[in-house]
């Protein structure tokens, strides 16, 4: 049965709503900025990231509902509501129980876990702030979305590192494929906090080097990586204006000795025609090799890593760039050193293969609409 992408919100470090996130690939503009993080210890360190612009809602969401959302949850909202927009549904016309929700996040509403733990700390145990409590689950992303536009259909959040993307559209998928829902709202969201980023600086994962500000390599080989965060969620449908077709998606392990996930999608039907790679691992050793190892499969091929950040978040953002791509026959050049790499021609099908330090491996394959 198809699945077809029929629209997407993005809150990013380059934009927020497709058309800003559109220009600012088009103009191979960075995203990456020096930033300003407090440490526990009182003093404050300055170090690249891809911190998302505000989820500015523009009258999409009631304010009395806004009040109510955390930082993460408004991205997740207001990504949500510009995806049915631009999918031109409007939720109060399709039955509640018909709308799914499957959400991908590795790390949750860590701003609002911190608040909660610090009223434990601050208040003791039978003080702590049940609100703060209450919004600091994971599952808070995809309830707060519901609560926002009344589905009562499927609601799942999945939590797998940095594939959680991947992971929830594999999910939203098959359940659109097996008529659990008509219409799955497919999303990914993470935030960057200066807790996170200090605990990630510790154990010499983010990278603390000011010249990474000007964006890096995205086929560099190396153990560090520039952080970032933001949202971005998808209307997808069995039928519908398409801005692309999920022609395969698959989920597995690679520690295991498990299957070839992307060839496994190279050698279907629907995913013949692939001339683009990418994913969503900027910088990471174990990403470089699949990358690498699935260019020699496919031809030449690269990706968008560069531009919008590389901690959990990037999977969804990639899906929104590869959508894009595919919807408007455009090719955005990845950043490396700040600088767009050279042009090729507009992609027809893109195969997405991202490796999880977790163990868990992804893969998907989006066609253009004539495909």
């Amino acid at each position: 049965m198809p699945v077809v992408i029929t629209g997407l919100g993005v809150v990013s470090s380059i934009g927020t709503g497709a058309a800003e996130f559109r220009a600012a690939l088009l103009q191979g503009r960075c995203g990456c900025a020096l930033r300003e993080f407090p440490r526990l210890a009182g003093n404050s360190v300055h170090a690249p990231a891809y911190v998302s612009v505000a989820a500015e809602p523009h009258g999409l969401i009631e304010p009395r509902k806004l009040r109510r959302m955390f930082r993460i949850v408004r991205m997740a909202a207001v990504c949500a509501r510009q995806a049915l927009q631009m999918a031109g549904i409007d939720p109060s016309t399709v039955p509640p129980h018909r709308i799914g929700i499957v959400f991908g996040t590795a790390f949750g509403a860590l701003e609002v876990t911190q608040k909660f733990i610090d009223s434990w700390i601050d208040n003791g145990q039978r003080h702590a702030s049940p609100l703060n409590f209450m919004n600091s689950v994971h599952g808070i992303l995809a309830s707060q979305i519901a609560l926002d536009i009344h589905a009562t259909g499927l609601n799942l959040t999945i939590s797998q590192r940095d594939i959680s993307f991947e992971a929830a559209l594999a999910h939203g998928a098959a359940a659109l494929e097996a008529g659990q829902v008509d219409v799955c709202l497919v999303g990914g969201a993470d935030e960057l906090t200066p807790l996170l980023h200090e605990v990630a600086a510790r154990s010499l994962y983010a990278s603390l080097d000011a010249a990474d500000a000007a964006g890096l390599d995205p086929l560099a080989r190396r153990g560090t990586t520039v952080p970032g965060d933001g949202a971005a969620v998808f209307v997808l449908q069995r039928q519908g204006r398409a801005l692309a077709h999920l022609a395969g998606v698959r989920l597995g392990r690679h520690d295991h000795g498990g299957p070839d996930l992307a060839r496994e999608l190279l050698q279907n039907e629907a995913a013949a025609g692939v001339d683009l790679v990418t994913n969503n691992r900027d910088g990471h050793l174990r990403s470089a090799r699949v990358h690498q190892r699935r260019e020699a499969v496919v031809g030449p091929g690269v990706s968008h890593r560069g531009n919008f950040g590389t901690w959990p978040t990037a999977g969804a953002l990639q899906f929104a760039a590869n959508a894009l791509m595919l919807a408007h026959g455009e090719y955005y050049a990845p950043l490396a050193a700040g600088k767009p790499q050279p042009m090729r021609t507009a992609p027809r099908a893109i195969l997405h293969d991202a490796a999880s330090s977790s163990g868990v491996h992804a893969a998907y394959v989006l066609t253009a609409n004539e495909q």
